[in-house]
């Protein structure tokens, strides 16, 4: 348990343009914040996001989000990781589509600001050490000792007190320290490794037909990449579909004929 009894609050925007999360790391070392918690709102675009693999028991390979997305709220802890404040970003997101509101959550990997507003709370009397917690995959502040600015008064103290040779060090520098001493949170988890089906799968382009199991027949006027824009043919309209949540088949023997078609069905 770590108890502060001294924190302030510190408000800042980061500027259009900047990335996350370098920006907001070198405001925390600006600030001189070594342990506390963010908050923030405001419009982010190129989201790279990552969300937790229960198999795994980590973050999983980060899912390229494309366009400006609205960030309702991030959140994070700030702690030290090899001598320099970090902090894990968890991020609630949402954006309008043809088939109506798209809320997306993860960890941020990644991002270019639009436009983010920042409150930070700093605990000035804690330097914690970030770690990796195995059990679940993720970074959380570690036990490691923090700096202790208040220590105990001398019972009997010198009417005129000598300038110590030895002067002990700031929390700060104690701070980096007691990070470097730590084991550096690793970059990234790595990715899981695609089974062999998946890996050569292939999937529907623009121009291919689909056999949607809610939409039904429809035809495929983009790719994303993870997400299809399809305009489904038994009312003309247009809906955005997320293929991680789809089992696709190709129904063609020849998957060089085009047009090529597919069944769409909810992944299991």
């Amino acid at each position: 348990m770590h108890v502060s009894h001294d924190t302030h609050a510190i408000f800042f925007r980061l500027a259009s343009g900047d990335a996350l999360p370098d920006a907001l790391f070198a405001k925390l070392r600006e600030a001189g914040v070594a342990t506390g918690a963010l908050r923030a709102h405001g419009v982010l675009e190129h989201v790279e996001l990552r969300t937790f693999a229960p198999h795994t028991r980590t973050l999983g390979a980060s899912r390229s989000l494309a366009g400006a997305l609205h960030a309702i709220a991030i959140e994070g802890t700030v702690g030290l990781s090899e001598g320099t404040p970090q902090a894990v970003l968890r991020a609630l997101l949402s954006r309008e589509t043809d088939a109506g509101v798209d809320t997306l959550s993860g960890v941020i990997a990644s991002a270019r600001v639009v436009a983010l507003e920042v409150v930070v709370t700093s605990a000035q009397d804690l330097a914690v050490p970030l770690a990796h917690e195995p059990r679940a995959g993720l970074a959380m502040l570690g036990d490691g000792p923090s700096p202790s600015p208040n220590p105990p008064p001398n019972p009997s103290p010198s009417p005129n007190p000598s300038p110590s040779p030895n002067p002990q060090p700031s929390a700060w520098a104690e701070a980096i320290a007691t990070s470097a001493a730590q084991k550096p949170l690793p970059a990234k988890p790595p990715a899981r490794p695609s089974a062999p089906d998946e890996a050569e799968q292939i999937l529907p382009e623009a121009g291919d037909l689909v056999q949607h199991f809610a939409f039904g027949p429809s035809e495929v006027l983009r790719s994303d990449g993870d997400r299809l824009h399809l305009k489904v043919g038994k009312d003309g309209r247009i809906r955005e579909i997320a293929l991680e949540m789809l089992k696709v088949t190709l129904l063609d023997a020849d998957p060089g004929v085009k047009p090529r078609h597919f069944k769409l069905d909810r992944r299991l």
